[in-house]
């Protein structure tokens, strides 16, 4: 939430209402209240950088130009237009903002948590022990607000161009392919024949194709990094580093990974796309909407000889022979933004259809399937929020009502649903939509 430097004073009458609430039955703030639309205070989030440009270019400017009946213009509500800004630091450290894995609690700073790799039960239980009484009742909220698809881009080994029968003139990866890269069992070039796979080209000599595939992975712990293991270890469910499979190497292990891999000097989704855009020979993974805006992964050839761009992946199961592939974008490589190629993606946990119950519940298992019909490494990302505020240290009624009405402008279908078309993201089903906005009404003070 915002900091006192930037925090708005309250106005009086909402002040007076809630002051008059208390004195007429005292712990009635807990119970649900919420300042008039519009008339709360400026507010941060903190968070995921899979959500960076959804929250920075769509829907921060959005909330207060939009005239949809959710946003704060200067016509809803009280009028107001209070402001919202987003830092993009990755999903691990915003969940440490609200207090996980021993850190300072921030939620009188951080109105919401942005992350694409939503807090487990333990992480839950942490979180909301930071209640000014402690009880085991239930406060956090994990509200979907976006599907997202995460893009295995290439930088191709010097001299080397692709080129498949399935996709001419592109690299392809099927399921097995792509999850012994990352286990570093395929380790060359050379070793990708997937879907009549070659490297061309005059001065693509057998001694390059032979050369190493660099990996190159997130330095910090990532969300982004998750939903990409969590669809590894559907391909292989055994350890692939010590005793830890791919869905123990998220969390904490989040940086951990088979073999010798490369890391960015900086955070953050844009560092690893900037590196292996620079690094003839290597292989990486981040948001679609990140990779297509670094010009590096665009055509033509991203204005390498070499190309750079991401790869059309296996969405019809594990399966080694007549495979089929499918783009993490609607439009496939090319420059003008579109969106996440995730229509009717079915979300399970890995056995059973999801998503929870409600959005009380965790939602950390959540992942897709090998065997989709459009592009299979989707993802969901989540904005975190308070069933009742009051609860916890630091949180006011002017930073709640704020937050809950930007979550409500996030989830409206004339809304944040709305803008977001054609960047490169794809809003949520019917079926979570509603769910999510559920949790959403119900952050209150």
């Amino acid at each position: 939430m915002a900091s006192l430097s930037t925090r708005r004073l309250v106005p009086a009458c909402v002040l007076s209402v809630a002051a008059m609430a208390a004195l007429v039955a005292p712990g009635a703030a807990s119970a649900g209240t919420l300042g008039e639309q519009c008339s709360g205070s400026n507010i941060i989030g903190k968070g995921s950088s899979l959500q960076k440009l959804a929250q920075q270019t769509v829907w921060n400017p959005g909330f207060n130009t939009s005239v949809n009946p959710k946003a704060c213009s200067g016509t809803q509500g009280s009028k107001g237009t209070p402001k919202v800004t987003y830092e993009s630091v990755g999903s691990g450290a915003g969940l440490e903002a609200w207090g996980v894995n021993g850190h300072a609690f921030e939620a009188g700073t951080y109105a919401f948590v942005g992350t694409d790799e939503p807090p487990n039960q333990a992480q839950k239980e942490e979180i909301e022990s930071h209640k000014k009484k402690p009880s085991s009742e239930a406060t956090l909220e994990t509200i979907p607000v976006l599907q997202g698809a995460v893009a295995i881009v290439v930088h191709m080994p010097k001299g080397c161009k692709a080129n498949s029968t399935s996709n001419p003139g592109r690299l392809v990866l099927d399921n097995i392919t792509l999850e012994k890269i990352w286990r570093g069992v395929i380790t060359k070039w050379s070793e990708i024949t997937d879907g009549g796979d070659e490297l061309t080209g005059i001065n693509c000599t057998t001694a390059v194709k032979e050369s190493a595939i660099t990996r190159v992975v997130r330095k910090d712990e990532s969300g982004t990094t998750a939903i990409l293991k969590k669809y590894l270890a559907l391909i292989e469910h055994g350890p692939v580093l010590g005793e830890m499979s791919w869905n123990e190497l998220v969390g904490t292990h989040s940086t951990e990974w088979p073999g010798t891999v490369s890391k960015p000097s900086e955070n953050g989704g844009g560092a690893l796309l900037k590196l292996v855009a620079e690094t003839l020979g290597s292989i990486g993974y981040g948001n679609l909407a990140d990779a297509r805006a670094n010009s590096s992964f665009i055509p033509p050839l991203g204005g390498k000889s070499e190309p750079t761009s991401w790869v059309p992946i296996q969405n019809n199961g594990l399966e080694q022979e007549e495979e089929t592939y499918a783009d993490p974008a609607t439009n496939g490589d090319t420059k003008e933004t579109a969106n996440s190629n995730c229509a009717n993606t079915e979300y399970t946990n890995g056995v059973t259809p999801f998503p929870p119950a409600n959005t009380l519940e965790p939602w950390n298992e959540v992942t897709t399937k090998t065997e989709e019909e459009k592009y299979t490494i989707c993802g969901l990302t989540y904005d975190l929020s308070f069933h009742e505020f009051s609860k916890y240290p630091g949180t006011t009624l002017a930073e709640t009502t704020s937050a809950n009405n930007y979550l409500l402008f996030e989830l409206a279908s004339g809304g944040g649903q709305s803008l977001i078309k054609k960047h490169d993201y794809l809003g949520l089903t019917t079926s979570l939509d509603e769910e999510a906005r559920v949790g959403a009404e119900k952050s209150r003070f």
